[in-house]
């Protein structure tokens, strides 16, 4: 018998709402319904929806993870107007970071950093790097009314740095010797018209000026005590650990501003043992946050993507993420991580708090029932939710938003992106046997 559409509508009793607001970009297909699921943080946040716009993906390993974040959480988020995508990738693949060929896709350079001298440069002592805008060298009495100004960054980074380098804090003597060295640096290098660089520090630490003892009112020699430390620490730092790294000036290839709206840190290269890689994650994410907050009247959007969430969870590049995600509201940074287990996390970890700070969450297969569990404890999700987190097949997942019902989803993949998220032939050119 023929009908219209309109008169058919009566013979549908059963009609489910949509899991999630059509607002957003594709996640895939709920698989109750079979209706599409979308959603994008900053759009939830202007919703209503939730409250912080930082997302966690959690999963073990070979359950899909990285596919949703080299979708979801980059290309498609450069679909935005107005949007950016900066990745922190430390997951080696064929010699170098896995986000590689995804940015070769993009026209995008990687950026990698080595400890063989043969990677980028990041100078610690950059003033793209440090906080925006200037303070006064004299602004604490210390810089004889020179009316010089360096960038007021600069002090913390040396703190956090120096404090990798003497694995502990820096006594206040330290700190004071070291902020006089840094001004004299700065100056130097001002008159020289050249950018300082760490080895300057460390010389104005091992010969400080009579002028700056006196303004203590402390001989030179006992100025050059308190300093004594910090300039070995720091020589020796620049010598063997950060070799090649830190202690020249920034190469011409390290910038956030790629017209492809997406940045590739490959930090892969960096040994997991030692300082190298929390200092060069420290000297990203200063970058980064000072540069979005000069920018921050543009309504301009950021997505800070972290493959190996795991890497944040301690000393000076976790103490920067967990100010990154307090305030990301003023910056419109989203910090999006992958992590494998909560329970590998300590309780008082800043990616513990990056976990808790996270309204969208994305929830893989967990083989164990303890961590399935930890999931269902820290999200507050139905009671038996475990079984179905454990039953979890490769490419499905829970998808938990704000104080809304989790969401049992497929992530859908276009056959572009099913190449570009293959881990064993990325762009080249085959996949599954032909050629695309």
């Amino acid at each position: 018998m023929r009908s219209t559409t309109r008169q058919c509508e009566a013979l549908n009793l059963a009609l489910s709402s949509p899991p999630t607001s059509y607002r957003g970009l594709i996640v895939g297909t709920d698989l109750l319904s079979g209706q599409l699921v979308t959603h994008d943080p900053f759009i939830a946040y202007e919703d209503k929806v939730i409250s912080s716009v930082n997302a966690a993906v959690i999963g073990d390993v070979g359950k899909g993870k990285s596919s949703l974040l080299k979708t979801w959480a980059c290309t498609r988020q450069l679909l935005l107007d107005n949007r950016r995508v900066v990745v922190l990738d430390k997951k080696l693949q064929a010699g170098v970071g896995e986000y590689t060929a995804l940015a070769g896709f993009l026209g995008a350079p990687s950026i990698r950093f080595t400890v063989d001298g043969r990677g980028s440069r990041l100078n610690l002592l950059d003033p793209a790097i440090t906080l925006g805008g200037d303070e006064p060298d004299d602004a604490d009495g210390e810089g004889g009314g020179s009316g010089l100004s360096r960038p007021t960054g600069q002090m913390m980074l040396l703190r956090a740095v120096l404090g990798e380098a003497l694995g502990r804090p820096v006594s206040e003597r330290e700190g004071k010797a070291l902020r006089l060295a840094l001004v004299a640096a700065t100056r130097d290098a001002r008159e020289r018209r050249r950018v300082p660089v760490i080895g300057d520090v460390v010389h104005h630490l091992l010969n400080p000026t009579p002028q700056d003892a006196a303004s203590l009112d402390r001989r030179q020699r006992e100025l050059q005590e308190w300093g004594l430390d910090p300039a070995f620490a720091l020589e020796r730092m620049i010598e063997e650990d950060l070799a090649g790294l830190v202690d020249t000036e920034t190469s011409l290839d390290v910038h956030l501003d790629h017209p492809s709206g997406f940045t590739h840190f490959d930090i892969s290269g960096l040994p997991v043992d030692g300082p190298a890689l929390r200092v060069v994650m420290t000297l990203i994410n200063t970058w980064q946050f000072n540069m979005l907050a000069a920018r921050s009247t543009l309504a301009q959007q950021t997505v800070n993507v972290i493959e190996e969430g795991w890497h944040v969870a301690e000393g000076s590049v976790g103490a920067i993420f967990r100010r990154n995600t307090k305030l990301s509201r003023g910056l419109g940074l989203a910090t999006i991580a992958g992590f494998h287990h909560i329970s590998d996390l300590p309780e008082n970890s800043p990616a513990r708090s990056l976990l808790q700070e996270a309204e969208t969450v994305f929830i893989y297969g967990q083989g164990s029932l303890d961590d399935a569990a930890a999931c269902v404890d820290l999200y507050n999700l139905p009671a038996g939710t475990e079984e179905t987190i454990m039953a979890l097949e490769q490419g499905t997942c829970l998808l938990k938003v704000g104080s809304r019902d989790p969401v049992l989803l497929r992530h859908e993949r276009s056959p572009r992106e099913v190449v570009l998220t293959d881990t064993d032939a990325a762009l080249t050119g085959v996949a599954h046997g032909r050629a695309t």
